[in-house]
């Protein structure tokens, strides 16, 4: 467990951690000179049953406000320290608001400073911070102390001490569900070690030996040794501290604070990792504009960003979204505080609900529901319901973007489908079938003359909108329940059957002796003069006879026999297995249709995968000797 710490600049709270752990936390000659923390400083208290404390140390002066958000972006438990000479301060207004944004399980508020006052001081103190908490709507236990005399210090230790009991034995239940993530604070080399990173365990464990990955960096890199809690040990988890001595880091790039270390590889789809738009619910403490420029804390990490304002919700919080200069390696549920462009107030936080946003259609009815269901969401169970009701979800990137393990319990729910990698709901899969069932039925009202769609054309027509092994996966089940059909790789209807009609037939006929006598190739205009038919019929005839797979066309306009071609791939195949190579010259030779045709006929061939040119000599080999056997060619379709 890990307690923060906040309040005004010289309020005490490093002596206050120096009274509890015995350990000073400013350690830096610069923090010793000028009597206060510059830089976050740690200290460790030792709890029953081999378990640990950790405390973080924060500035307390306005100028390292950065610092300090760095110090309690992911905190869960904080002492809010205030002096009772001094009283209420500026930054104890401050320190206190951004706790409450970033949605604290336990805050305490620690009176410093009792030696320098009277009791009646300290009442009117504590009466001052009773009406601070009530503003923020929060109750808790104030506890007064001095860390010189040691007054309370054995009171508020015990209090901690219960606390980070219960809070230890919770974290227990929940710990590997949620993999391994880290923000990475400090990063130094130490001789004969090599990098050490430090950070708090934001989710998950790690083990001595085990790969994780480093923010911006694809290869993984390996733990060879850990510190937790400020003990050596062999494994870390959530709510720790650690630090990390690791190899495998990039020499060019290395490791700087604000980095992120997880145990799941960042996901390719979308980049998703590396996202700078950033969907979410923003709870403001200030009025803000739309497309403001604001800056934004997340981890260790701070970026300028743009505001953008989606929708404004009953509740006093607004849909918004967030397109930052710099990623900041955010995941869902996330809460990002959020600043002026000045860094002088903050404007109030944002809650993570979406890290990989659509590019259009931002502000469509669709679009906006969706985002006020995600935000109602109380748990991981619902918010994947509402996803994979809404769309396809990749289960790769929801594992990532939730910080996930296999053994979530919520990825193994039998109400989530689970088709080639991607999870959606029972209702969504209906209405996927239903959409299909209806573009095919619409497809044959509107050409009847062809047989059907291929699954790519399928995909487009659904405006791309699910993934395309889905839906090989539904269209091949639609096909076993004989609701759908494939014929020749395209998928029809059971009830549409392509054939031709009487008078169609006769003109088959008629085309089929013409190419026949001919023993080549036929422009659509040859055949329209031969049958004295009209043009725009015979091309119409010609892409239903090719659909039926009795003409292919070798060129655009330009049509053989089907059988023809099957019987030329074995010539071919005979003069290569003969002579190793065929040559234009050679097939010209052998087939006797003129060099234009025989070009034709050749590069046909390469399109379709049987040959490939050799560029030099303008030959030919076999690229793949599987296609084209005249074997495969259907009875019907033979003379």
């Amino acid at each position: 467990m890990i307690i923060v710490t906040a309040g005004h600049v010289d309020h005490g709270k490093t002596s206050l951690i120096q009274a509890l752990t015995g350990t000073d936390a400013d350690r830096l000659p610069e923090e010793k000179k000028r009597g206060m923390t510059i830089e976050l400083g740690y200290a460790f208290m030792d709890l029953a049953d081999g378990e640990c404390l950790a405390f973080v140390d924060v500035p307390g002066h306005s100028k390292f406000i950065n610092t300090m958000l760095a110090g309690v972006s992911c905190a869960k438990h904080a002492l809010l320290i205030i002096a009772c000479d001094d009283g209420v301060m500026p930054q104890t207004h401050e320190h206190l608001a951004i706790l409450q944004l970033l949605n604290l399980e336990h805050l305490i508020v620690v009176l410093t400073k009792q030696d320098k006052v009277d009791n009646e001081r300290v009442e009117m103190v504590k009466l001052e911070v009773s009406e601070l908490l009530a503003t923020h709507q929060r109750q808790t236990d104030i506890y007064v102390v001095s860390a010189q005399t040691g007054f309370g210090i054995s009171e508020l230790s015990a209090a901690i001490t219960q606390l980070a009991q219960m809070q230890i034995t919770k974290l227990k239940q929940t710990r590997e569900q949620a993999s391994f993530r880290m923000a990475i604070d400090r990063a130094f080399s130490v001789k004969g070690a090599g990098l050490v990173v430090t950070g708090t365990v934001i989710s998950g464990h790690v083990s001595q030996g085990q790969n994780l990955y480093l923010s911006g960096q694809r290869k993984p890199v390996k733990v060879r040794t850990l510190h937790s809690q400020g003990r050596v040990s062999d494994n870390a988890h959530h709510c720790q501290r650690v630090a990390l001595n690791i190899t495998g880091v990039d020499a060019h790039r290395g490791a700087v604070r604000g980095d992120w270390l997880t145990a799941l590889e960042p996901v390719a789809e979308a980049d998703i990792a590396a996202s700078k738009v950033i969907c979410g619910v923003f709870e403001s403490v200030l009025p803000f504009k739309h497309w403001q420029s604001v800056q934004v804390h997340l981890g260790n990490r701070h970026t300028m960003a743009r505001l953008g304002l989606l929708q404004n919700l009953t509740d006093g919080s607004a849909l918004v979204e967030l397109q930052c200069e710099q990623a900041l390696g955010s995941i869902e549920q996330d809460r990002i505080v959020v600043r002026d462009s000045a860094a002088k107030t903050t404007l109030g936080a944002l809650r993570v609900l979406d890290i990989n946003p659509p590019i259009r259609a931002k502000r469509s009815i669709e679009r906006l529901t969706y985002l006020e269901n995600l935000k109602q969401c109380d748990s991981l169970t619902a918010s994947l319901q509402v996803q994979i009701n809404h769309h396809c979800v990749s289960k790769s990137a929801f594992m990532w973007a939730n910080q996930l393990t296999e053994q979530t319990p919520c990825l193994a729910d039998e109400q989530v489908i689970n088709l080639d990698g991607y999870l959606l709901s029972s209702a969504l899969q209906q209405q996927i079938e239903a959409q299909l069932l209806a573009l095919i039925a619409d497809y044959h009202q509107q050409s009847p003359e062809l047989l059907g769609l291929s699954i790519n054309r399928l995909q487009r027509m659904t405006h791309n909108h699910y993934p395309l092994p889905v839906l090989l996966k539904l269209t091949d089940g639609l096909r076993e329940q004989k609701q759908l059909q494939s014929t020749r790789g395209l998928l029809h209807l059971p009830r549409h059957n392509l054939a031709l009609s009487e008078a169609e037939q006769l003109v088959w006929s008629q085309i089929k002796q013409q190419l026949l006598s001919t023993k080549g190739p036929l422009w659509s205009s040859d055949l329209a003069t031969g049958l004295n038919l009209d043009l725009t019929v015979v091309r119409s005839l010609c892409r239903k006879l090719i659909q039926l797979g009795y003409l292919s066309a070798i060129i655009k306009d330009r049509f053989m026999l089907t059988e023809s071609l099957y019987f030329y791939a074995d010539v071919i195949r005979n003069q290569i297995n003969t002579s190793g190579e065929i040559k234009t010259a050679d097939f010209n030779s052998i087939i006797k249709l003129g060099r234009k045709a025989s070009i034709q006929l050749l590069e046909f061939y390469d399109r379709s995968g049987l040959t490939w040119r050799k560029k030099k000599d303008n030959s030919r080999v076999i690229r793949d000797g599987s296609i084209f056997i005249a074997s495969d060619l259907a009875e019907e379709h033979r003379s």
